[in-house]
């Protein structure tokens, strides 16, 4: 069994990408061996105020219960203490993700003390999308670049309390970061390298590590086929593959 912590739903408009319904991305992660997936919704990134996508997401995947809504917060504005209180009624949800580079805020955001405490205080795990495409494959009118690593590294250290979920990390910026942090787990969207799980769990215990397809941005079939090829103890993949994210949010 495989658990995915990083996939979408909704319409990306920089490429012509399949736009599924809940169903047919419950057929198509299951050709690939993956029967869990947290999701959600593209649409979320490119609207100040998320909440419309967050809706759209929580009525896509509401009768397909083996996608696990993840909505997104912008904790930049006035109003995020009602958009995490209405996510919280509109379903059973796990995690909440956060956006800064797309929403245009930084990490050192006073508003994120509050915000981090009532997600904590709500039981929920924060995700942290630190990027969501490479940046030499992006549109080249959209200038939007991942977050600095000392960014990540200075808000680790702001709540070395929580442990984080972040996503979208280079192979060697999850190795910086786990030099000095222990509050983060990280998948493996991004991490690319020739034999990558084998050298990063060198650099990070496989126990912070989860599948992340970053589907349908990326190819699936190539995120899961790092561990399929993978040289490990078959007990570290299966960490990787679904143990760990089953105990982070707790399915």
């Amino acid at each position: 069994m495989l658990i995915d912590a990083n996939v979408a739903l909704g319409p990306w408009p920089f490429a012509p990408l399949p736009e599924r319904t809940a169903p047919q991305l419950v057929a198509y992660l299951k050709s690939h061996g993956v029967n869990r997936a947290l999701v959600s919704h593209l649409g979320a990134i490119f609207l100040p105020e998320p909440m419309p996508a967050n809706r759209a997401l929580f009525a896509a995947v509401r009768r397909t219960p083996t996608l696990l809504p993840v909505p997104v917060i912008n904790p930049a504005l006035a109003t995020w203490r009602e958009h995490l209180a209405a996510c919280i009624a509109a379903a059973p949800i796990r995690a909440v993700k956060i956006i800064p580079a797309y929403h245009n805020y930084s990490l050192r955001l006073p508003a994120l003390a509050p915000f981090v405490a009532a997600v904590n205080a709500a039981g929920l795990r924060l995700i942290v999308a630190t990027r969501l495409e490479d940046e030499r494959h992006r549109y080249h009118a959209l200038a939007v670049k991942g977050l600095p690593v000392a960014q990540l590294a200075a808000f680790l250290a702001r709540f070395p309390a929580t442990h984080f979920v972040c996503s979208g990390l280079y192979k060697p910026e999850i190795e910086t970061l786990a030099a000095t942090h222990e509050n983060f787990s990280a998948d493996i969207a991004f991490a690319e390298w020739l034999n990558t799980l084998a050298l990063l769990t060198q650099k990070i215990p496989a126990r912070r590590l989860l599948l992340g397809t970053n589907t349908p941005l990326f190819d699936t079939r190539a995120q899961v086929d790092k561990l399929r090829l993978a040289r490990l103890p078959a007990k570290t993949l299966a960490l990787i593959g679904s143990a760990n994210a089953a105990r982070l949010f707790g399915l």
